[in-house]
């Protein structure tokens, strides 16, 4: 009887030893695979942030404005009226205050465009000392956070993979 049980445990050790190894390997990837899923999310978050910090700055500069804004020249300035929903970072001002950014190699970027309403804001409202300009100003507000220079194709491809973009609105009453 001893004879026909040789080898019998070494077979049994081996599959068993089979079955661990698998089981380890399999783990591990799982592992990594759940490490770059959170290295991926913790950078998407951070680039959300800075988005935020960047349209928080051009929120905070419209409603110090002291007088609507004007088309560009000096900061705060619109870049075109609001009429359709594609972004254009290419003339956008640097949030330069971005110190979390920074630290963490984030760039951002904001514009701001006028949202036309006849109702309630002027139409061609001249501004300086020969004339005021009062009522409601809508502006649309676009920011954007990335830490590579994304490829641009296209006037979407600024939001794409690699980059997160925000837009809010903000309503501004002048009174003369």
């Amino acid at each position: 009887m001893k004879s026909r049980q040789n080898g019998a445990v070494l077979l049994v050790t081996l599959l068993l030893l089979l079955v661990i190894t698998t089981l380890a390997i399999s783990g591990l990837r799982d592992s990594a695979m759940e490490t770059r899923v959170m290295a991926r999310d913790l950078e998407h978050r951070r680039l959300f942030n800075a988005a935020e910090a960047g349209l928080r700055d051009a929120e905070r500069r419209i409603t110090s404005a002291k007088k609507p804004l004007e088309p560009c020249g000096a900061s705060p300035c619109w870049q075109g009226l609001a009429t359709h929903n594609a972004v254009d970072f290419s003339r956008a001002t640097t949030y330069a205050e971005a110190s979390g950014a920074a630290r963490m190699m984030a760039r951002v970027r904001w514009y701001i465009r006028q949202i036309p309403s006849a109702a309630s804001q002027p139409r061609d409202a001249r501004y300086g000392e020969a004339a005021k300009a009062a009522g409601t100003y809508y502006y649309e507000v676009n920011s954007q956070a990335y830490f590579t220079e994304p490829a641009f194709g296209s006037l979407d491809s600024y939001c794409a993979a690699g980059a997160v973009c925000l837009r809010s609105v903000v309503a501004r009453t002048f009174i003369d």
